[in-house]
């Protein structure tokens, strides 16, 4: 008799958010270009402090209590106060030249999945999971939805949060972003053992019933 084996069947993705979800929306912050200080990441208007390309390595630990249009503590869920619209609205691809806005998309994992980002922003982008800090850049030039490409492996069950800032220094405005998920693979000695359980119930049944 052959060696009877399942493998794990290849997992598709599926996306989750793109530019017609809605998501929660905070296009009152204004420029807050000086949160940070002169040489940070956040650029001045006008072009005022160049254009340059930075991709930050670690988050910049901005302080978002230096203007309260950011609500009580966006970043760990408080929406409370600030100017965030009262619930998920349509997130427009541009906004106003010179400024920053925030968006929250929420969602929820029926099981652990990685989670892929494609982001393409006119300038400057700061991307959270839950309020853990993803990726950040910023450059020169227009946009595409493959400019930025973010993973994150194995996101558990639950629902999450993706957030996001947006930042311009001058010139024009553009957005796209994709996020899709897929399984997490079953490690194959799992599946192995599986296909040996069923195996021995199978056996043992026909034991039983000679």
């Amino acid at each position: 008799m052959g060696l009877f084996c399942i493998v794990p069947l290849a997992s598709h993705a599926v996306v989750i958010i793109d530019n017609t979800t809605q998501g929660l929306y905070n296009s009152g912050l204004g420029d807050i270009h000086t949160i940070d200080g002169a040489g940070g990441f956040l650029v001045g208007p006008n072009v005022s402090e160049g254009d340059p390309t930075i991709v930050l390595s670690a988050d910049p630990a901005l302080n978002f209590g230096l203007f309260p249009a950011f609500g009580d503590d966006w970043l760990n869920g408080d929406y409370t106060g600030g100017t965030w619209s009262a619930g998920p609205v349509s997130i427009p691809a541009s906004w106003n030249v010179n400024t920053e806005t925030a968006i929250v998309y929420d969602f929820t994992l029926a099981d652990p999945s990685n989670l892929h980002i494609d982001a393409g922003i006119d300038n400057g982008i700061i991307i959270w999971l839950d309020g853990q800090f993803l990726f950040g850049a910023t450059a020169p030039g227009s946009f595409n939805i493959n400019e930025y490409d973010i993973d994150v492996a194995n996101v558990a069950a639950g629902s999450h949060s993706l957030q996001i800032l947006r930042a311009d220094h001058g010139g024009g405005t553009g957005y796209r972003i994709s996020a899709d998920i897929s399984e997490v693979p079953v490690p194959a000695a799992l599946w192995l053992f599986g296909s040996g359980l069923i195996a021995l119930v199978s056996a043992s049944t026909r034991s039983k019933a000679a």
